[in-house]
């Protein structure tokens, strides 16, 4: 049985006391103004925001057009901004940058962002860069870590139920590539009686900027035309030292030739496929120019933007890829640190979550992240979308997000979720149903509020327009903001060496 406030106004002033001092509205319109500390919009009143700025994650539910990217994600960007907080914000229609980046900018932020949307535009993003780090300075452990989450999120984001061997089968091959890339650049010679890698080059030798995706076709073409590879002396040398490199390529090197090698080959490039619809998206992610260190850097603001396309999942995995690196990489520089966590906050904000491939680890992830200083808000559709991509594991994301906030939903189960967790009564009545869970108003901003140990509560939420006073917003600042990052991006592929289609498939 759950206590009924006499009043609404009640229920305001325990939530107010609750979340502490409130962030005046026109402070995120002011470039001059600060806060110590901020988080994801709770309550809205008179011209204050009250947010959570402890470390809870929160999740939000809440179905197309139920305004949870004007209500909820825009607003907790500039919030974000006005504590100098870092972020790292998944923008399935670049409207979040659109909207939030020039204000971020303005406030000393390094404005950083992966545009799978339109590859042309933005930044550079190698996932092989950090692997191959770790490779360099001979932590081979660490690398092979990152190594195999690459494999996981290309190759094993959907397997064969009837016959998983092929997948497998591919994945293995892509990780002995890479390392055989790995070997190559960091040795900078050809090996001996390895097969000629590019022609094309004018110095006989590898370079660290060798380490992309263009060179992994390459080698799996060269190497495995009437598999040459199987009679170099880099394969006699590597299979007699068993290393992993040859454990890894074992399975393709020594396959029949007359079907089974040339399925795992075909099921590789349809793994691959993506990197070859998109000679923009290939050039991209040939190198890196950011670094995740500065997210902990002190005194050091960034935000970075993932944009991809929401009418298409062909680069989700790559989204999804993104966001275990980072984070991954980002543990790994804290437990550099003393305290082993952050001293400025960095938070997720991942918008369509349950719509990209599963994370692997992400209830680790995410139960683990708070000691970091790092706070995940996760944006989900459907509990439905959730589930199917996680399974069980589900319940434990959902469990350690502390704050839900519900905008609407005509899914049932969730729906009656939130009715019995909101309790009732007099034990008669439902303190929320499940109808009056569906008839939350829109323009008003009215949603449901499950914040900490605190009681369910309706809340109203104020959308992006109070914030920074769009309509009054220098609209030639932000074609600036564009048009420096477009002709910063051509400059920067003017000196990338163009490599087409035909030239990594062609086998000669």
């Amino acid at each position: 049985m759950v206590e009924q406030f006499d009043s609404r106004e009640e229920k305001i002033e325990n939530v107010q006391q609750a979340l502490g001092n409130p962030i005046e509205i026109n402070a995120c319109m002011n470039i001059r103004s600060h806060e110590t500390a901020a988080g994801i919009p709770l309550l809205c009143v008179a011209d204050k925001v009250y947010t959570d700025c402890e470390d809870s994650h929160t999740i939000i539910f809440g179905s197309t057009g139920s305004k949870k990217t004007r209500l909820i994600i825009m607003p907790t960007v500039r919030l974000l901004g006005l504590a100098g907080e870092n972020m790292i914000v998944i923008d399935p229609k670049a409207e979040l940058y659109e909207r939030t980046a020039y204000d971020l900018k303005c406030r000393g932020y390094t404005i950083i962002a992966i545009n799978f949307r339109d590859p042309s535009l933005g930044n550079c993003w190698n996932p092989f860069d950090i692997p191959y780090t770790f490779y360099k300075e001979g932590n081979f452990d660490r690398s092979y870590e990152f190594v195999n989450d690459i494999v996981n999120n290309i190759m094993l984001d959907s397997v064969s139920i009837s016959d998983p061997f092929w997948d497998h089968s591919a994945a293995d091959l892509l990780f002995g590539l890479i390392l055989m890339m790995f070997d190559l650049c960091k040795n900078k010679s050809k090996k001996e009686g390895m097969v000629d890698y590019d022609s094309h080059k004018e110095a006989d030798s590898f370079s660290d900027s060798d380490v992309n995706v263009s060179t992994i076709f390459k080698l799996r073409n060269k190497q495995f035309i009437n598999n040459a590879i199987a009679s170099s002396l880099f394969w006699k040398k590597e299979n007699q030292k068993n290393s992993l490199i040859a454990v890894s390529l074992m399975g393709t090197v020594t396959a029949p030739l007359s079907k089974t090698q040339p399925s795992i080959l075909s099921t590789f490039d349809q793994k691959m496929r993506m990197f070859m619809l998109q000679e923009n998206l290939t050039a991209m992610m040939s190198c890196s120019d950011f670094s995740l260190k500065n997210f902990g850097a002190l005194n050091k603001k960034n935000a970075l933007y993932v944009i991809m396309p929401d009418e298409k999942t062909t680069y989700h995995k790559l989204v999804s890829l993104f966001i275990k690196q980072s984070y991954e990489y980002l543990i790994y520089q804290a437990q550099q640190l003393e305290k082993k966590s952050f001293s400025t906050r960095i938070n997720y904000l991942l918008d369509e979550f349950a719509s990209l491939p599963a994370i692997n680890d992400f209830p680790a992830m995410i139960s683990a992240a708070r000691s970091r200083n790092i706070r995940f808000n996760i944006v989900i559709q459907s509990q439905s979308q959730l589930f199917q991509k996680y399974r069980d594991d589900a319940d434990t994301i959902k469990s350690n997000c502390n704050n839900w906030i519900f905008l609407t939903s005509r899914e049932l189960s969730l729906l009656k979720e939130l009715e019995s967790l909101c309790g009732t009564i007099d034990g008669k009545h439902y303190l929320y149903s499940v109808s009056r869970l569906q008839h939350l108003k829109k323009e008003e901003g009215e949603a449901l509020l499950l914040c900490r140990r605190l009681y369910p509560f309706l809340t109203r939420l104020y959308d992006i327009n109070k914030y920074d006073g769009y309509d009054t917003i220098n609209r030639e600042n932000w074609k600036k903001l564009d048009m420096m990052r477009t002709s910063s991006h051509k400059k920067k592929f003017s000196n990338f060496r163009d490599i087409s289609i035909k030239e990594l498939f062609r086998g000669e």
